[in-house]
């Protein structure tokens, strides 16, 4: 009788603590895009990485960065995701996202411009030609650095606005249009088609997308802590990525149903990171003056009041730099 009732006052203290465990953990529910840029929240939930540090994680997967940003404004998630020109659009109306992290930047050959028109051997050639752009995202800023950068009249180029990669490869096939900008999961497609080719990578632009991760700023205030796990997380998340591609790659494949190869290339190209730089900031200020000066956002405003910085300095104090 002593031996049973010791094992159920063991298993039944097992319990309690179990319980409490549990309770000590911090809800969060996430925002994840559909591609490759939401790649270190899922492999932080699939690989235990979350739960590591005290986050209870649920992924709502939105088919792009911004559609996050809209779910946590309405307060649908408590996080949100999006590259540096859906995070400067939506900074310039009233909302209490605070940007917490850069999470990913582009590799230079993560995009390339391709063209399949004989006409178009410089870049100068586009003038009088028709570009497929996907309007209001880093796709249209970019398209914009690169004329600025090349010396090319965008009056002169007809930028023709698509919705999806689909869409441009589409309208690309169909010679609706003249060139745009291919990632590197759709090359080998746009490479069987005659005549396709290369004019450069994102070098020609000057351009590399930054990928950010976004809080609610009342969620902060309540859960100060658990924000800091939360970047411990997808700091652990990017060093696991960036040393395990195959297994990310398996993850991937498992939550989007993406392709195994078109995974890894989508992995290669990007860097994961967790940090936080002056230039990092700096893009998010260039992209929102850009767009204010071409009528995209009404808005201006000081970046500093967008920031919530206290969780990496405390998670990873040498990877924060920002005069």
């Amino acid at each position: 009788m002593k031996k049973i009732k010791i094992s159920f006052i063991f298993t039944a203290l097992i319990v309690v603590i179990f319980a409490a465990s549990s309770d000590a953990a911090t809800k969060v529910r996430i925002g994840a895009d559909s591609a490759s840029f939401s790649y270190p929240f899922r492999v932080a939930l699939s690989a235990g990485i979350f739960e590591k540090y005290g986050i209870d994680a649920e992924i709502f997967t939105f088919s792009y960065g911004i559609d996050t940003v809209n779910a946590a404004i309405l307060g649908e998630t408590d996080t949100a995701e999006a590259m540096d020109f859906a995070a400067a659009s939506r900074f310039s109306e009233n909302n209490k996202l605070r940007v917490i992290s850069l999470i990913t930047i582009a590799n230079p050959d993560g995009a390339k411009l391709y063209t399949r028109n004989p006409e178009i051997k410089t870049l100068k050639d586009l003038e009088g030609k028709k570009v497929g752009v996907q309007k209001a995202t880093a796709n249209e800023y970019e398209w914009g650095r690169l004329f600025a950068k090349n010396g090319i009249d965008k009056t002169k180029v007809e930028q023709v606005y698509l919705g999806s990669n689909a869409e441009l490869l589409a309208a690309y096939l169909a010679k609706e249009i003249d060139a745009y900008w291919v990632s590197a999961d759709t090359e080998a497609a746009v490479l069987e088609i005659p005549e396709s080719r290369s004019l450069g990578n994102h070098e020609i632009s000057g351009y590399l997308q930054r990928g950010y991760a976004l809080v609610d700023e009342d969620f902060i205030k309540s859960n100060k802590e658990a924000i800091v796990g939360f970047v411990k997380a997808l700091g652990e998340a990017a060093a696991f990525i960036n040393e395990k591609p195959d297994e990310t790659a398996v993850i991937a494949n498992k939550d989007l149903k993406v392709p195994l190869d078109a995974a890894k290339k989508n992995i290669y190209a990007h860097k994961y990171i967790v940090r936080f730089l002056q230039e990092d900031v700096d893009t998010i200020s260039g992209v929102a003056d850009w767009a204010v000066d071409n009528g995209l956002i009404r808005n201006r405003y000081d970046v500093k009041d967008v920031l919530y910085l206290d969780a990496i300095k405390e998670a990873f104090p040498d990877r924060v730099d920002i005069k």
